[in-house]
């Protein structure tokens, strides 16, 4: 339980007492940063699951096998991986609005390119190239949180935001089936396309411009009339990271290695998995990844919730993680004991294995400095795309090798039993 003097919520404190505050801003104001904060997130990921969803049409027009398909997929969370650390230096220096902008950008030029990619090279380079925004997402919406919102209001907003990747596993799995038997595939993934970028111009127009970074007084800017945001956004340039600081990030970073490959992993072929061992169609195999999704949308604003003012953020992953074994032993239980076992599965999903990320972001928001928000995000996201590369291709292979999936859900369980042991290890550090 947290007591006062606890150093993780201290130095949280700390950070958000040089900023300004967020007390005085109005409903609009503060619905305003949501869904900047929400769609960033939801349009950030989406071009890694619009494909999981329509996997089996793709496969065959792309005339691809499983393993092939899986590789190119993974170009998408293997960008993400090499610019989740670069991305996080950039949002540092330049602040949040561009970051999410370019984010969302991104992400719709690349769901472009896969909805009309003609053979395995333009899937994998479109792919990769939203890895961009999927690797950019979380440093950019960390750093407006930790710049914008006030101490005591960061535990729901995080939890919020983090749901949008959620939101998005439920679009994708709820609608994308149904445009595709309208439209065709490559019509409806490109439907998203067109409304990342719509909403990409939107927030350019609509969003405070971010203060200049190298201003000598940002603490006396003053924003124009009429201004979207009230706030004063402040970007120092980089400053050292402390060792303390370090090890608690390196930390979070190996355990989202962990729990990325499981998600990567179970996200990819959960569909796939319906379709082929359970004998389902593609609307209810996509129902089910829908469950799972809308499940860790309510799920992690509660789970960050309760973080931020009951729990320690390393006993709430190490919770989380330890649940998530329960869960892959119930996918493991599909085929042997009876199929509706999927539907439990996905609810204990989206509540343990699709939320802990809101955790985790939650720790580097209160945990590090503000003026650290960004790198300390991009470092912790090179373990979760690397962890979500890495399982997604494994898997792929895996299931190709062995004929089936039960081997992939024994080798995430052992992922997600790794990961609780090392949440138990996880120490609150002091920062300055």
């Amino acid at each position: 339980m947290r007591t006062a003097g606890d150093p993780v919520v201290d130095a949280g404190a700390a950070a958000g007492a040089a900023l300004p505050s967020g007390a005085d801003d109005g409903p609009l104001q503060r619905l305003g940063l949501n869904f900047v904060l929400v769609a960033t997130m939801i349009l950030g990921p989406i071009p890694m699951m619009l494909p999981a969803v329509m996997a089996v049409d793709l496969i065959a027009a792309l005339q691809i096998t499983t393993g092939a398909f899986s590789v190119a997929l993974t170009a998408n969370t293997i960008v993400a991986a090499l610019f989740a650390p670069l991305s996080g230096r950039l949002t540092d220096r330049v602040g949040p609005k561009l970051s999410t902008v370019l984010t969302i950008a991104t992400a719709g030029v690349g769901m472009f390119g896969m909805a009309f990619a003609t053979n395995l090279w333009l899937l994998m380079a479109s792919a990769g190239f939203a890895g961009l925004g999927q690797g950019w997402c979380n440093p950019a919406t960390n750093k407006l949180i930790a710049e914008r919102v006030p101490a005591g209001r960061r535990g729901t907003i995080t939890g919020l935001k983090q749901s949008g990747v959620m939101f998005g596993i439920f679009l994708s799995g709820s609608t994308l089936p149904t445009l595709a038997v309208w439209f065709g595939w490559r019509t409806a993934m490109g439907i998203y396309g067109a409304a990342a970028l719509v909403c990409a111009l939107g927030i350019q127009l609509w969003m405070r411009p971010d203060a200049d970074p190298n201003a000598e007084a940002q603490a006396e800017y003053d924003a124009p009339p009429g201004a979207v945001f009230a706030l004063k956004p402040l970007h120092p340039r980089p400053v050292r990271m402390a060792l303390a600081e370090r090890v608690y990030i390196t930390k979070i970073a190996w355990f989202s290695l962990l729990m990325g490959g499981v998600v990567g992993g179970v996200g990819r072929f959960q569909v796939l998995f319906a379709e082929q061992s359970l004998g389902w169609t593609n609307f209810w195999a996509g129902m089910a990844s829908a469950l799972a999704g809308i499940t860790a949308a309510g799920s992690r604003i509660w789970w960050a919730r309760l973080t931020e003012t009951r729990v320690r953020p390393a006993s709430a992953l190490a919770i989380q993680s330890a649940l998530t074994v329960v869960a892959m032993a119930l996918l493991l239980a599909t085929t042997s004991v009876h199929g509706s076992l999927m539907w439990v599965m996905s609810l204990l999903a989206g509540f343990t294995m699709m939320s802990w990320n809101a955790v985790a972001m939650l720790a580097i928001i209160t945990g590090v400095p503000v003026a650290l928000a960004g790198r300390a995000s991009g470092i912790v996201m090179l373990g979760f795309m690397s962890g979500l590369s890495v399982g997604g291709l494994a898997a792929g292979y895996v299931i190709e090798w062995t004929g089936g999936f039960d081997t992939v859900w024994l080798a995430f369980a052992v992922c997600a039993a790794g990961a609780s042991v090392l949440a138990m290890t996880m120490r609150r550090r002091a920062v300055t």
